[in-house]
C-alpha cells in the first residue's frame, strides 16, 4: 500500500503520484490513470503534476472524503463552511459558497462535474481510484479548473464474478460507519452493482448556552447503483445513479478566536466548546444519474458519450455572529439543477495520440438567503437566481517524434452566459413581509469567452527517466455578488498562464522513486472574497498575482514489505498589485505583496507502511502518516487574527488480515497528538470566528469480502 506525501524543505512538490493497490505486501506499484483522457497511461509517464490513490489505499489510510486528501496530497487544503466545501490547490481556491460564483477547482465523479460547493463533499465509498491533478487544466477540463481537478472514479460493474464486501468502523464520539458493496454478473454481457454507506457520530463540540445545541455531529448516508451492458462486442453502456443525504448540526464558523470588543466568553481558546445561542442546522440532498457509452471503432479509436443530470437541495441555518449574543442568524435555502453532455473521440493515428470533443453544460441555481438581525427583529432577504449555459470545443494531441521525444499541443474554446436575477429587501421577521418599499429587483447578464491552449514537450533519455515542460492557460468564470450592495458590477473572469517543468525518475530496479517539479503562475484578475458583515460577502478582482513553487517527492522500498514516503514543498503565492482589497466592515486595505489565502509557504509530509507475513499465511500491517503545514492566512489583508500558525497532524493504524484474505481487523487513530487548529475563518460583527479542524479520534474496523 502506498502513500503520497510530502516533506517540505523549500520545495513544493507537484509531479508524481503513486498508488499501492491491494497487494500482499507494501511495495511501489505501477499505476495507470486516465487524467490525459486518451485512455489509461502509466503515472510515471504522464507529464503533469498528479497524485492518484487506489481504493485499497483510501481504505488503508482511513480516508473518507475530500478533507482526508490533505494528509496524502501535496499542496491541497480542504475547508468546510457549514455544508459547503472550500478546496484550495497550490494556494488557488475560493471560500465563496453563494450562487453567482464558482469554485476554483473542479471536482468530478465518474466524469460528471460537481458544480456547487455543497455538492463537492464527495464521500469515498466503492471507489476504484481518486486522481488529484494540480495546476490549471483549462484545455481538457475547461472552466473553473484554475486550481486543479479532483477525479473520483467509482468501481465499475464486472461480468467476471460475483463479488461483495461489508465493512464496519467505530470510534469515539459515538462514531459508526457502515458500508457495503455487491457486484452481480447477470449474464456474460450484463452486470449490476450496488453500494451504500451510512455514517453517524455524536456532536464533538459542547455548547455551553442552553438555547443552542451541541454541534459537529455526523448523520449522512448514500447509495450508488450501476448497470453495465455490453450492447455489442464494440459498444459498452454504463448507467449510474447515486443519492446522498445529510442532516447535521455543522460547525459553520462556530469558534470565536478573537473579539474586537470585550464580549464575555469563557470558552475562548477551547476548541471542544462553543457558545452559540441559536441552533446550527445543515441539510443536504444530492442525487443524480449519468449514461456513459463507449464505442470501440477499431484501430485504437474510441468514441465516447457522457450524459449527466444532477439536483442538489441544501438548507443551512447558522448562528452567524458565532457568539452567545442574540445578534444575527443566517438561513440559506438553495435548489440547484444541472445537465451536461460531452462527446469525444480519442485514439492513435501513427505517431499521434489525440483526443477531441464537444461539451455543453447547463445550470439553474435558485436560493433564498435570510439574514436575521435579532435586534430589532428585522432581517435581510436575498433571493438570487442564476442560469448558466456553457459550450466548449477542445482537442489535444501528443506527437511522438522518436521513441524518446514527443510534443503536445492542445486548445479549448469556451463560451458561457450567466443570467442573474435577484430580489432583496428588509423583512419584518414576525410577518416575513418586506418593509421600506421593498423588494429591490436586480437583473444582470454576463457573457464570457476563453481560449485556453497548452504546449508541452516530453523527453525520456532512458525508460526510467522522463523530463517534461509545459505552458498552459487557465480560466475561471466571472459572476455576480448576490449579497453585495452593488450586484450589477459583478466581477471579471480570472485567467492565468502556468509554466511548469519537471522530471520523474525510478532507480534501484524500481525500488526508489524521485520526482521533482517547478512551476510558476501569472494571474490576471484573481477573484478574492471578503466578509463584509454577517451573511454579506464581496468578491472582487485583484489586479494580478504570482504563484511559484518547487516540489520534491520520494518513495523508497528499503526491504520487502516496508515503504517510506517523504516529500518537500515550497510555495510562494502573493498579490503583486492589490491596493484596494476588501476588508471587514466594508473598509479597503492595501494587500500588495501579501500572501494568498490558504497558501502555506512550506509543507512537510512523511509516511511509513509495513506489512509482515505470518507463518500461517495471515498478515500484520501498519501505517502512519504525518503532515506538517506552515503558517497560513485566510484573508487578503493577512490579518494575524485570521491566520493559522504552523501545526502537524499524526495519523496511524495497525491491523490483521486472515490467511484467506477475506477478513481484516484494524485499530486506527487520527490527529493523535490532539492538535487544535482552524482551516478557515470569517469576520462577523465584532468577532473573528474559525472553522476548527477535526479533534482527536480513534477506533476500530472490521471488514469482510467474498
Amino acid at each position: 500500500m502506498r502513500v503520497q506525501n510530502k516533506v517540505a524543505f523549500g520545495v513544493l512538490m507537484a509531479t508524481t503520484a503513486l498508488v499501492l493497490p491491494g497487494t500482499a505486501y507494501a511495495q511501489i506499484e505501477e499505476v495507470t490513470v486516465t487524467a490525459s483522457r486518451v485512455g489509461a497511461t502509466d503515472l510515471q509517464k504522464t507529464p503533469i503534476a498528479i497524485s492518484a490513490y487506489s481504493g485499497a489505499q483510501i481504505e488503508r489510510t482511513f480516508s473518507y472524503g475530500l478533507k482526508d486528501l490533505i494528509q496524502l496530497t501535496p499542496n491541497i487544503a480542504v475547508a468546510q463552511n457549514s455544508s459547503f466545501a472550500q478546496v484550495y490547490i497550490r494556494g488557488i481556491g475560493s471560500n465563496n459558497v453563494f450562487n453567482g460564483s464558482d469554485p476554483s477547482s473542479a471536482v468530478q465523479v465518474d466524469g460528471i462535474y460537481m458544480a456547487r460547493p455543497n455538492s463537492q463533499f464527495v464521500n469515498f465509498y466503492d471507489v476504484e481510484r481518486v486522481e488529484v491533478l494540480r495546476g490549471p487544466q483549462g484545455t481538457l477540463y475547461g472552466r473553473n479548473a484554475t486550481g486543479g481537478v479532483i477525479n473520483v472514479i467509482s468501481r465499475k460493474p464486472s461480468t467476471e464474478k460475483l463479488d461483495a464486501k461489508a465493512q464496519e468502523t467505530i470510534g469515539n464520539y459515538g462514531f459508526t460507519r457502515t458500508e457495503g458493496y455487491v457486484n452481480v454478473p447477470v449474464t456474460d454481457k450484463v452486470a449490476a452493482s450496488l453500494s451504500a454507506y451510512y455514517v453517524y457520530g455524536d456532536p464533538k463540540r459542547t455548547n455551553i448556552i442552553p438555547t443552542g445545541n451541541d454541534i459537529d455531529n455526523q448523520n449522512q448516508g448514500g447509495a450508488r447503483g450501476q448497470v453495465l451492458v455490453k450492447l455489442t462486442d464494440n459498444i459498452e453502456s454504463i448507467t449510474r445513479f447515486d443519492f446522498d443525504s445529510a442532516y447535521t448540526h455543522p460547525m459553520g464558523f462556530a469558534k470565536p478566536l478573537f473579539r474586537y470588543t470585550p464580549f464575555t466568553n469563557t470558552i475562548l481558546g477551547d476548541y471542544s466548546k462553543v457558545a452559540l445561542n441559536q441552533t446550527n442546522l445543515g441539510t443536504v440532498r444530492d442525487y443524480g444519474g449519468s449514461e456513459e457509452l463507449n464505442w470501440q471503432l477499431g484501430n485504437g479509436m474510441v468514441l465516447k458519450s457522457l450524459t449527466g443530470a444532477r439536483h442538489n437541495l441544501t438548507k443551512s441555518r447558522t448562528d452567524t455572529d458565532s457568539s452567545e449574543t442574540n445578534t444575527t442568524v443566517s438561513n440559506i435555502y438553495e435548489s440547484q439543477r444541472q445537465f451536461s453532455q460531452e462527446v469525444n473521440l480519442s485514439g492513435k493515428i501513427g505517431a499521434l495520440d489525440f483526443v477531441g470533443g464537444l461539451y455543453y453544460f447547463f445550470e439553474q441555481n435558485q436560493s433564498r438567503n435570510v439574514i436575521e438581525a435579532r435586534v430589532p427583529n428585522t432581517g435581510t432577504a436575498i433571493n438570487p437566481s442564476v442560469h448558466t449555459n456553457a459550450y466548449a470545443a477542445y482537442t489535444q494531441g501528443t506527437y511522438h517524434v522518436t521513441d524518446q521525444l514527443s510534443g503536445t499541443v492542445g486548445a479549448r474554446y469556451t463560451q458561457e452566459q450567466k443570467d442573474f436575477y435577484n430580489t432583496s429587501g428588509t423583512l419584518n421577521l414576525a410577518s416575513m413581509q418586506y418593509i421600506n418599499n421593498g423588494p429591490i429587483k436586480t437583473i444582470a447578464k454576463g457573457k464570457y469567452y476563453s481560449f485556453t491552449p497548452k504546449f508541452g514537450v516530453e523527453y525520456s533519455p532512458t525508460k526510467d527517466i522522463m523530463l517534461f515542460a509545459s505552458v498552459t492557460k487557465g480560466f475561471k468564470s466571472g459572476g455576480f455578488n448576490q449579497t453585495n450592495t452593488n450586484p450589477f458590477g459583478g466581477f471579471a473572469p480570472e485567467k492565468l498562464w502556468s509554466y511548469e517543468a519537471g522530471v520523474k525518475t525510478e532507480w534501484l530496479n524500481k525500488r526508489l522513486r524521485v520526482n521533482f517539479t517547478g512551476f510558476k503562475y501569472n494571474y490576471d484578475n484573481l477573484q478574492v472574497q471578503a466578509f463584509i458583515r454577517p451573511g454579506v460577502t464581496d468578491i472582487t478582482n485583484a489586479s494580478d498575482a504570482e504563484v511559484w513553487g518547487l516540489e520534491l517527492e520520494t518513495i523508497v522500498e528499503p526491504v520487502k514489505g516496508l515503504l517510506f514516503t517523504a516529500n518537500l514543498s515550497k510555495l510562494q503565492a502573493t498579490y503583486l498589485t492589490f491596493p484596494a482589497a476588501p476588508g471587514p466592515g466594508g473598509i479597503t486595505v492595501n494587500a500588495t505583496g501579501n500572501y494568498l489565502n490558504s497558501a502555506p509557504p512550506y509543507m512537510v509530509n512523511f509516511a511509513a507502511d509495513y506489512t509482515y507475513d505470518l507463518a500461517g499465511g495471515d498478515m500484520l500491517f501498519a501505517h502512519a502518516d504525518y503532515l506538517w503545514t506552515d503558517k497560513q492566512y485566510f484573508v487578503a489583508s493577512n490579518d494575524p487574527q485570521q491566520s493559522q500558525g504552523a501545526y502537524g497532524l499524526l495519523n496511524a493504524s495497525i491491523g490483521y488480515e486472515s490467511p484467506d484474505g477475506k477478513w481484516r481487523a484494524s485499530l486506527w487513530g487520527k490527529n493523535l497528538t490532539g492538535k487544535q487548529y482552524v482551516n478557515t475563518t470569517a469576520t462577523v460583527s465584532a468577532v473573528v470566528s474559525g472553522r476548527p479542524g477535526d479533534l482527536r479520534t480513534f477506533g476500530a474496523r472490521l471488514s469482510w469480502k467474498l
